[in-house]
C-alpha cells in the first residue's frame, strides 16, 4: 500500500539530501543513514490540509487491508516548535523553553542506500522543473533552511517496529525560492594574547566536508 504525495509549496527545513545524509538512529541504536527533508505549513492552511488528506487516504486504505482500527500512532506530521526568542528557561528541563510557531512540520525520509547496497538518489528540480540533481550533488553549497519548495514522495501505512503508523517517504524536491547554505559565518575579533606560530608544529590542515550541514 502506498499513496503518492506531492505537497503544496511550503517552507523547507533540515535538508539533508546529498553526501552521507543524516544519522536518524536513536542513541544506542546502530547507525541509520537517511536523506531527510522537512516541510512546514501554517496550521489549517490549504497546504497543511492537502498533506493531511493524502495521509488520511493512505491510513484508510491500510485499515481496510489489515483490519486495524483507530488512528495511526504517528503519521509524519507534528506541531512545529522553536526555542523561545526571549530566552526564558523551562524550569522542568532547565533549558530554553520551546514555543509553538503555529505551523505543522512534516518529515520525509529515505535510506541513503538500497538493500543491495546501491546508492539512493533524491532528485532535485529547479523552479521551472528542470532536473538539476547532478549539478546540485557537485555544488559547494546546500539548500538551506527557509527555502521554499515542493516535496514528492509517498505515504505508506506500516507496522514497522510493532506500531501501526503512516511513514512519509522522500523521492524528490523541487526548489522555489532558494536560500543557500554555505557554512556558518564566523567573525573573529582581536583578543589579548600570544602570537601562535604553527609553521613548524606539524599540525595537519583541517579537511572540512562541505556535505555535512550542521543545522
Amino acid at each position: 500500500m502506498s499513496t503518492k504525495v506531492q505537497t503544496h509549496e511550503g517552507t523547507l527545513k533540515y535538508i539533508y539530501i546529498k553526501g552521507e545524509g543524516r544519522n536518524q538512529a536513536m542513541p544506542g541504536e546502530p547507525e541509520r543513514m537517511q536523506y531527510v527533508v522537512s516541510i512546514t505549513f501554517p496550521k489549517n492552511s490549504t497546504g497543511a490540509k492537502h498533506l493531511q488528506s493524502l495521509i488520511e487516504e493512505e491510513w484508510e486504505d491500510y485499515k481496510k487491508a489489515t483490519g486495524v482500527k483507530g488512528k495511526p500512532k504517528t503519521n509524519g506530521i507534528k506541531d512545529e516548535y522553536i526555542k523561545d526568542p526571549s530566552g526564558e528557561i523551562d524550569p522542568e528541563t532547565e533549558v530554553v523553553r520551546k514555543i509553538p510557531t503555529g505551523n505543522i512540520i512534516a518529515q520525509f525520509k529515505t535510506n541513503t542506500t538500497w538493500p543491495d547496497g546501491k546508492p539512493q538518489v533524491v532528485r532535485v528540480f529547479d523552479h521551472k522543473g528542470a532536473n538539476i540533481t547532478g549539478a546540485y550533488a557537485q555544488a559547494d553549497w546546500a539548500i538551506g533552511n527557509d527555502s521554499t519548495g515542493v516535496i514528492f514522495g509517498s505515504a505508506v501505512g506500516n507496522n514497522t517496529g510493532g506500531s501501526n503508523k503512516v511513514t512519509l517517504y522522500l523521492t524528490a524536491v523541487q526548489i522555489g525560492k532558494l536560500k543557500k547554505y554555505e557554512g556558518e559565518v564566523v567573525t573573529p575579533t582581536t583578543l589579548d594574547g600570544d602570537d601562535i606560530d604553527i609553521t613548524d608544529t606539524g599540525v595537519p590542515e583541517i579537511d572540512i566536508d562541505d556535505d555535512e550541514i550542521p543545522f
